[in-house]
């Protein structure tokens, strides 16, 4: 679990991460290099890692087999109303949402925290404007909660 005090902000606790698979943790159903280890010592830290997806490319499931995380696919015409479903159930106040279009602006709205990546696919402005902070990379997204200090000095007040 990742705990800190964020001045003006509050108290963050992330014991849940949920996380959009394409153009978020993969380009072209391809997970990006580096992503793996970073997923496995948050898992360490004791946060839970769930990927939400649609699975445009169908590789979610062979991309992901040997990482600690809980994979769940939705059809399409689902997938937004299912990824902040799964956020409310985790407990909102607790989870961390990761993602870039627009199936993902419910769950970045729900989630406690919630962190926008631009990568190489592009970010929806939907979900740019719903997230609390925006990168450009996912291994960014990453080391934010492997690195808290990092949040603290973005998002204080």
């Amino acid at each position: 679990m990742i705990e800190l005090t964020i001045p003006g902000w509050g108290e963050v606790c992330v014991a849940h991460l949920v996380l959009d698979y394409n153009g978020t943790l993969a380009k072209d159903g391809i997970l990006l290099p580096g992503v793996g280890p970073r997923l496995e010592e948050l898992h360490r830290r004791g946060v839970s890692l769930h990927i939400i997806t649609a699975d445009t490319n169908g590789t979610v499931a062979a991309q992901c087999a040997a990482l600690p995380v809980e994979v769940l696919v939705f059809d399409g015409s689902a997938v937004a109303r299912e990824k902040a479903a799964l956020v409310e159930r985790l407990g909102a106040a607790e989870t961390a949402a990761v993602g870039n279009g627009r199936n993902d602006v419910e769950m970045l709205r729900a989630a406690g925290l919630s962190l926008a990546v631009m990568g190489d696919e592009g970010a929806f402005t939907g979900a740019l404007l719903s997230a609390h902070l925006a990168c450009r990379t996912i291994e960014e997204v990453l080391d934010l909660l492997l690195l808290p200090h990092r949040l603290k000095a973005s998002l204080r007040g």
